[in-house]
C-alpha cells in the first residue's frame, strides 16, 4: 500500500486535511453508524463545512438538535434538492430523507427513507454542499452483519468506506441471533454456531469480495471503525486483535478504536506500516 493513501486515511481521523471539491463517506455494518454519521458531521461543521447527511437504505430519523436543516422529499418528484431557501453560507449539518415508514416494533423513534446513490453522485458535483455522510447499510440494530445480494447502496463516487462493528460482539461465540443475515454471514466467513468470533472470522468478512466492503469504490479510503469498545470484555485482546486484522488484510487502510457515544470517541488508530 502507497504511504500517501496511508497518511490520508491517518490525517482524516484528525480531520486536519484539506479538501478540494467535495467528499463522501458512506457508512456500512452495524453496530453504530447513525451515532458515526452524525459525529462525523459535527466534526467537519466545526471545520467550516455544509455537511449533508441521508440515507441510501433506512434509518431512523434523528431529533431535531442534530442537524441545522431538515430537506423532505415526500412530494418531490423532480429528483432535484430543495436548497435555495437553506442559509448554507455558514457551517451546517442538512439531513435529507423522503418517506416516513410506519414501524412494527415498540420504539418511539420514527425510520425514513432516504436518497438514492445516484442523487448523491450527482450532489457531489453540483451542489453547494462540500461534505457528503451517507448511512449505506442497514443492520437491524445487531452488531454485526454481512450484506446481501443488494446491499450496501453506496455511492459510486464515495471518497471513504467506513465499515461499523459493534465491539461487544468480538471475541464472543457466534450466536446467529445476534448477527444480521447469518446464513451470509457464516458462508463469507466459515463461521459456524458457537465458533468465537476472532480475527480469522473477522479477517473474511472484511476481505471477502461479497464481505464488509462489497461495492466499495476500488480508490475510496476503507476504514473498520470498532464501535462501543467500552463494551468488550477485554480491551487489550481487541486492541491485538486489530492488529493482527490489519496486519494481514490488504483491503483496510486504517482501523478506529472507538465509543462513538463519548465526548472523545476515537480512542485508538491503527494504520497499515
Amino acid at each position: 500500500m502507497k504511504s500517501g493513501k496511508n497518511y490520508r486515511a491517518l490525517c482524516a481521523t484528525q480531520f486536519d486535511i484539506p479538501l478540494g471539491g467535495s467528499l463522501v463517506i458512506a457508512l456500512v455494518g452495524g453496530g453504530g453508524k447513525t451515532s458515526a454519521a452524525f459525529w462525523l458531521a459535527n466534526q467537519f461543521k466545526n471545520q467550516g463545512h455544509c455537511v449533508f447527511v441521508s440515507t441510501t437504505t433506512k434509518m431512523y430519523l434523528p431529533d431535531s438538535y442534530q442537524a441545522d436543516n431538515f430537506i423532505n422529499l415526500e412530494h418531490n418528484h423532480n429528483q432535484l434538492i430543495p436548497y435555495s431557501h437553506l442559509d448554507l453560507s455558514e457551517p451546517s449539518i442538512t439531513f435529507c430523507y423522503k418517506n416516513k415508514i410506519a414501524s412494527n416494533n415498540k420504539s418511539d423513534k420514527i425510520k425514513v427513507s432516504g436518497v438514492t446513490p445516484e442523487l448523491i453522485d450527482k450532489l457531489k458535483n453540483d451542489s453547494p454542499f462540500t461534505v457528503f455522510i451517507i448511512e449505506s447499510d442497514g443492520a437491524k440494530c445487531l452488531p454485526i452483519k454481512a450484506p446481501d445480494r443488494h446491499e450496501p447502496c453506496i455511492p459510486i463516487t464515495s471518497d471513504m468506506v467506513i465499515g461499523v462493528t459493534g465491539a461487544e460482539v468480538i471475541h464472543t461465540r457466534a450466536i446467529p441471533e445476534r448477527i444480521h443475515r447469518w446464513n451470509i454471514f457464516s458462508a463469507l466467513t466459515q463461521c459456524s454456531t458457537g465458533d468465537i468470533i476472532d480475527h480469522r472470522i473477522l479477517g473474511n468478512l472484511i476481505e471477502h469480495q461479497q464481505g464488509m466492503f462489497k461495492h466499495a469504490p476500488e480508490q475510496a479510503i476503507k476504514i473498520w471503525l470498532i464501535n462501543k469498545i467500552d463494551l468488550a470484555a477485554n480491551y487489550s485482546a481487541l486492541t491485538q486483535l486489530a492488529h493482527k486484522v490489519i496486519s494481514n488484510t490488504a483491503h483496510l487502510d486504517a482501523i478506529w478504536l472507538a465509543a462513538m457515544n463519548s465526548q472523545a470517541p476515537i480512542k485508538n488508530v491503527l494504520t497499515r506500516d
